[in-house]
């Protein structure tokens, strides 16, 4: 088992307004079909939990299909969606992070701050080829994820 752990900040300004930036990335679907490579994204209970299922990736005989859940918490009067993962979680994978939105006048900056950990089954003599590919990936599918909000909220 390879463990790759990951972390991301990106920050990017908008021409939507604080309010229309909050809505979207507060919708956890909505903005969960951003990211790149959803294979599903399913609700699970009342209480902000979502199952995320990845469509798979990976180079000759390693591959990465992530699934995980995680705990959504939207707080509008701070403009922050948090997510952790579980006390007892599902899958090959752990997420958290945060989306902040900040006023920009008019228009809104979001502050993006994700860790991922990724659990992946390649035998320990691949384990420097599997944590470059994967570290390259992650942050690939999270930038990736960022422009498509930022398009979504530019247009």
């Amino acid at each position: 088992m390879v463990v790759v752990e990951v972390e991301y900040q990106d920050e990017i300004g908008v021409d939507a307004s604080p309010e229309q930036a909050y809505a979207l990335v507060a919708d956890v679907y909505r903005s969960g079909m951003h990211f790149p490579s959803v294979e599903s994204l399913t609700p699970l209970d009342d209480g902000g939990r979502w199952r995320w299922k990845m469509k798979e990736k990976g180079i000759g005989p390693v591959k990465i299909r992530a699934a995980y859940d995680a705990i959504y918490t939207a707080d509008e009067s701070a403009r922050t969606v948090t997510w952790v993962p579980p006390s007892k979680g599902y899958g090959d994978m752990e997420s958290s992070g945060q989306w902040e939105i900040v006023p920009d006048g008019d228009k809104a900056r979001l502050r993006f701050d994700a860790r991922t950990v990724a659990y992946i089954p390649a035998p320990r003599m691949m384990s420097k080829m599997v944590d470059a590919f994967a570290r390259e990936e992650l942050t690939r599918l999270k930038r990736q994820y960022v422009a498509a909000i930022a398009a979504t909220l530019n247009s």
